[in-house]
């Protein structure tokens, strides 16, 4: 089923894209229930499933009507979903995190994401080998409510340097153009953002040395939130709009060649430079992975030492110097597994069939 792209604003959201499933086109008068979900960008590869869903029918399957709408940066996210103008968003960990800190009651019902979605980095012409000799430097983030911005005081409280004293940052962009010349006439000596972002700037011909620690790797991805009214109320919804994404992703994997084009159908300006969309898709992968620890544990399934480890570095540092409350997160409320069972209630043969009969775009 081939569903089109519609643009226009929801309330106070910045929508860029949104996307509606059609009625069926049998099942008499059955009414869809309709789902708005929240991401912080556009980017189709790195939200392949999301799309994936939509396009071949796996939402209007569930029974839902989703709306993708794309709102600027994980904080806003949150503050979306907080507000009700978003049922369902996709904000990275440490955006999460501040925000229950600050007395919100949020769920992280579903982990699809693993990896750290953020980087560090620094022209290889600063001369920059450690995250201790950026005493003294400007660190370029995407925007002041960017996902990365928790995440890096925390990174480098950690390393002894506290924002306002030890550095300062400043939003240079999301990997364009103004982000390439802040980093090329020395307006940043780093930058921190998406690992999309990062990539980007390397790939227009910056080269540049990575700053982020290993130890830091499964720190909090991009995942599915809601609040927790909303969990108590509407279980049957997420498990259905979950349980469609992981569908998705069991026939994206199933065959990659037509997840490939129906992300270059839905967004065919990213897939103009081919190399730079290949390197996108490759770190999709990579954050999408789980961890060895979570080998055969349910599609899903969240990974709570990520956190932990996470909670321990952002609260570093006073509340002044941007640390977080950690005694504020309570991950036992924030992270459930409790819906995985249901979600993942398919055949995944089934799937793969689905997959492997798949007729193209426009098919």
């Amino acid at each position: 089923m081939r569903v089109r792209l519609r643009r226009r604003s929801l309330g106070m959201l910045s929508v860029m894209v949104a996307v509606a499933a059609l009625l069926p086109a049998c099942g008499g008068d059955e009414e869809l229930t309709p789902v708005t979900f929240a991401l912080t960008n556009q980017r189709a590869i790195q939200y392949a499933p999301y799309y994936i869903a939509d396009y071949v029918g796996y939402y209007e399957d569930e029974g839902l009507d989703v709306e993708i709408v794309i709102v600027s940066g994980s904080s806003a996210t949150v503050q979306q979903v907080v507000s009700g103008n978003a049922d369902i968003g996709h904000p990275s960990g440490p955006a999460v995190a501040q925000a229950v800190s600050q007395g919100n009651c949020l769920k992280q019902f579903y982990s699809d994401g693993y990896a750290n979605v953020f980087g560090l980095a620094t022209p290889e012409s600063t001369g920059i080998q450690s995250l201790a000799d950026l005493k003294g430097s400007t660190v370029g983030i995407s925007e002041p409510g960017g996902g990365e911005v928790p995440l890096v005081r925390a990174i480098l409280a950690g390393a002894g340097l506290a924002e306002g004293a030890d550095y300062e940052l400043l939003a240079i962009g999301e990997g364009g153009a103004l982000t390439f010349q802040a980093l090329s006439d020395g307006t940043a000596q780093a930058y921190s953002s998406s690992v999309f972002d990062v990539a980007a700037i390397e790939a227009a011909g910056l080269p540049l040395r990575q700053l982020m620690p290993d130890e830091f790797k499964y720190f909090p991805s991009t995942n599915m939130v809601v609040t927790c009214d909303y969990f108590d109320d509407n279980q049957d919804t997420l498990i259905k709009f979950a349980r469609a994404v992981a569908k998705a992703q069991v026939w994206a994997d199933a065959n990659e060649q037509g997840a490939k084009d129906i992300t270059r159908d839905v967004e065919p300006e990213l897939w103009e430079d081919e190399a730079l969309a290949e390197a996108f898709w490759l770190a999709t992968e990579d954050l999408n992975r789980p961890p060895a620890d979570l080998a055969g544990a349910p599609n899903g399934t969240n990974y709570r030492a990520g956190w932990e480890l996470y909670i321990q570095f952002a609260s570093q540092g006073t509340e002044e110097e941007g640390a977080l409350n950690a005694a504020a997160v309570d991950l036992d409320q924030l992270l459930t597994d409790e819906l995985l069972d249901d979600i993942n209630d398919f055949n995944a043969d089934d799937v793969r069939e689905d997959a492997a009969n798949f007729a193209g775009v426009g098919g």
